[in-house]
């Protein structure tokens, strides 16, 4: 069942006119309120940072000093990689990371090895080289063109500030 088209609200473009220059008056009041309340953010993540920064930079002063210890004592985590005292542990865990300086020379070799297991490769579909492909083509793997005619509108802005 197609769906019933309702009058307009505008009988003629007088009242056209007269919405676009509301929607500038309205982008404008918008845009006001986000330059405001830009303004409170910055000035709050300002506020914020006076405060946290010396915080951060004792915290990171604290991490060294333990850490420091916590190294020149080494010798008493033979048995045990984690010592816990009364506000938290401290210790040593091991990690391993791999070291990749020029990806294309071990790429090239994870390819001669056959160690495709280790290569990545992300596909996608390129719509816009699909695009340049007539419709015959499309239906051929099971895409289609869908072209429509979308309605727009742009107020000017400059008019409406003048007045």
């Amino acid at each position: 069942m197609a769906k019933k088209k309702t009058a307009p609200l505008f009988q003629s473009w007088d009242e056209v006119n007269q919405a676009l220059r509301e929607i500038s008056v309205l982008d404008a009041q918008v845009s006001e309120a986000e330059a405001k309340m830009n303004a409170l953010i910055n000035d709050i993540k300002a506020d914020t940072e006076a405060v946290v920064t010396p915080l951060l930079q004792r915290k990171a002063e604290l991490e060294a000093h333990i850490q420091a210890f916590t190294e020149s004592r080494i010798d008493e985590f033979k048995d045990s990689k984690t010592k816990t005292l009364t506000f938290g542990e401290v210790g040593f865990r091991k990690t391993t990371s791999i070291i990749t300086r020029n990806v294309k020379a071990i790429l090239e070799a994870l390819k001669q090895n056959k160690m495709f297991d280790c290569i990545s490769v992300k596909e996608s579909i390129d719509k816009d080289e699909l695009a340049k492909y007539d419709d015959a083509a499309l239906a051929k793997v099971g895409a289609k063109r869908d072209v429509k005619e979308k309605f727009f509108y742009k107020p000017t802005v400059e008019r409406i500030e003048a007045q």
